[in-house]
This record gives structure tokens, sequence and C-alpha cells, in this order.
């Protein structure tokens, strides 16, 4: 079983085309799966429901289990069509429901802190954590897709070339404030295809630098730093711009969703804000308007 592992990762890489991050998801669940259950012998229903009570007593998150077996039905179904199996063990196994949960966002008003913390950064600093916090937050990319941003990616100086999830690309417009950031930024860093070159030229920025610069901002501005990340950042681009009147449409090509019920989660957000401001303005409301 350990060899139809790596039979596996090699059929995602070489037929699949799938990106590196996700032959390693995969991997990681994989060697989770070997390291609970005894892939010596083939595996049944039985043996997958037992995982999954494991994971449960373990407490993971609902997420992290939905992943993991999402990456044992891909394996298991390549196992079958490949007649290495005569039985796929995943062919009943349910994924467990959950409840999707509002994406974490921050403030405008956040934003802008953020935004003038970064006048506390030496000068070549200060325009490499702005651009990433203007990619970030004006445009909404992933921070796989920021850090793999390529100087060839700039489509007439005012569109970014993005390749995101499933290596499916995409056109985002860049916001005006960007454009002269990215100008004065490629004269000053150093010279490589990455827009965020590492040290090493050759080689891009890595995703724990990213999260570093964007701890580091949240601190000088005195914002709560567990409470910035990629992802908030990308969520506050979706909800601030729905909020400003962008339509559904237009954000979900933007963010690069495949489904527009991804992209529908942050009308709630929407929807949330202004039933607040109902709750606290509107004079039916409060509870002088009952007397």
């Amino acid at each position: 079983m350990h060899n139809f592992i790596e039979l596996f990762v090699e059929y995602l890489k070489s037929e699949r085309n799938v990106s590196s991050n996700t032959v390693e998801s995969y991997l990681l669940d994989l060697t989770d799966l070997a390291g609970s259950v005894n892939l010596d012998e083939f595996l049944d229903e039985q043996d997958i429901i037992q995982y999954l009570s494991k994971m449960q007593e373990k407490q993971y998150q609902l997420s992290s289990i939905r992943r993991k077996l999402s990456s044992m039905r891909q394996f298991f179904k390549f196992l079958y069509q490949e007649e290495l199996i005569t039985n796929n063990p995943m062919r009943f196994i349910r994924q467990p429901k959950y409840k999707r949960s509002l994406p974490k966002i921050i403030s405008e008003e956040t934003m802008v802190k953020l935004q003038n913390a970064t006048n506390f950064f030496k000068y070549e600093e200060k325009i490499r954590a702005d651009l990433i916090l203007y990619l970030l937050y004006g445009s909404g990319l992933r921070v796989s897709e920021l850090i793999a941003v390529k100087r060839s990616a700039i489509v007439d100086s005012k569109f970014l070339r993005i390749l995101g999830k499933g290596s499916k690309e995409r056109i985002i417009p860049l916001a005006r404030k960007i454009l002269p950031m990215l100008d004065e930024w490629k004269t000053v860093c150093a010279k490589s295809v990455w827009i965020f070159p590492s040290r090493n030229p050759s080689k891009h920025i890595t995703r724990q630098r990213i999260f570093q610069i964007l701890k580091k901002i949240a601190a000088i501005s005195g914002v709560d730093t567990t409470k910035v990340s990629p992802h908030v950042l990308r969520h506050a681009f979706a909800t601030h711009i729905l909020d400003n009147g962008a339509d559904l449409l237009s954000v979900k090509k933007m963010l690069g969703h495949q489904d527009i019920a991804t992209t529908e989660i942050y009308t709630h957000v929407t929807r949330k804000k202004l039933k607040e401001v109902i709750n606290r303005c509107h004079p039916l409301a409060t509870e002088k308007s009952l007397a």
C-alpha cells in the first residue's frame, strides 16, 4: 500500500498536473492515514470508519477531517480505476456536514491603521510591505498566488495575470494606488523574474515571510496580530468591495471562485452589517418606539 501512495503521487504530478502544494497536502493526509491504520493489509469500509472515529476522538477540526476524507477518496478511486484494488473502501463513506462559518474580516478603519503603520519601516522595507498589503487587500490574492507573481504577469501596466487553484488563469485589474508602488518597487528590489524575490533572486519569497511581515505591520499599528493574515485581507477585499456596490459576478471572477455560492458567503457578512445598522439606528428597533 505504501508503494500505491508513491504511484498516486506520481499520477497527480504527471497526469493531473496539480500544484506542488496540493501534492504535499495529499501526501500529508495519506501519511497520517498510514500512521493510524495497517496499510500492509487492504482496507475496508470499517477501517475507514474507525479512522474517522479516531480523528473525532482527537478533536480534529471538521475542515481537516473533510480534507483528509477527500484525499482518501481520490486515492482509493485512483487505485480502484487502475485495478490495483478490487473494492473501494470509500464507496459509501459520506463527508460530515458542517455549517459554514462567516469569514473573519477587519474593518476599513483597521485597514487604514495597517496602511499607516508601514511609515515606520525603512525605505525599501516600506515599499515592499505596502505592495504586499495592497495586493492582498486591493486585489484579493491568495498568499500562494501573491508569492508566485512574476514580473511578466503585469499586463498593460494595469492588470495582473494570476495562476490560481487548479492552474486556472485569471486577469485582475490593479487599483490605481498599486501601479506607482509596483514601478517604485521594481527599481529597488533585486533583479528577478519574481515580483517578490527571496534573498536568492532565483527563488520567490516564502509564505512564512509574508505572514511575518503582516504580523510586524499589525504590531506597529496596534491591531491584534492574531486578527491579521493574508486570508483575512482577502476576505476584507471581498466584503468591502461588495459593501461599496460591486456586483457578485465581478467579485467571483476577481477571487477566482469556481462556484458563485462560495462568493455569496460575503453577501451574508454584508447583510449582517445592514441588520446591525437597522437595529442600532431605526426608530422601530429602539425601546422608545414601543412607548
